[in-house]
């Protein structure tokens, strides 16, 4: 029976790390449909594939969650596409649309996130090594947090 538990990756991006409860990609394809004036019968048109979107519940844990968060926060409010590490799925280059926080007061240590990235689509500047992975979190201001919380996992 195959271990689960260990056949998944840690979370991150922009090399910030982060734990996931449940994560939904959504895929599909452009279709329209042209119905016609006085018929009983539409015509599709296939359009091509959807840009593929990911919804993510994420959460960061511990004595360092509000520093943990808020490098999140960081690491998702910066420009441009980056690396998403999902347990999953292999990493993909994708731009972080939004970054909702949700924390509740009998849950202290515990900061809950519902995030959503769209995957980057044309040519991306971007470099999945080590060295761009840190200095890409060195520019979003988070370098020093994420080596803190790298230690957590």
């Amino acid at each position: 029976m195959r271990d689960w538990a260990k056949t998944l990756r840690h979370a991150s991006f922009r090399g910030v790390p982060f734990w996931v409860d449940g994560e939904d990609p959504e895929v599909g394809r452009r279709v329209v449909a042209h119905e016609i004036s006085g018929g009983d019968a539409s015509l599709t048109e296939d359009m091509g594939a959807r840009t593929k979107t990911i919804f993510v519940e994420a959460y960061v844990a511990g004595d360092l969650a509000d520093v943990a968060g808020h490098a999140l926060e960081r690491a998702c409010g910066a420009p441009g596409a980056s690396l998403l590490i999902l347990p999953m799925d292999a990493g993909e280059t994708a731009h972080c649309l939004s970054c909702s926080r949700s924390r509740r007061k009998d849950r202290n240590g515990f900061i809950a996130y519902r995030l959503e990235f769209m995957k980057a689509g044309g040519a991306v500047a971007f470099t999945a090594s080590g060295l761009g992975q840190l200095r890409t979190a060195f520019d979003a201001g988070v370098a020093a947090v994420s080596v803190l919380i790298a230690a957590q996992f």
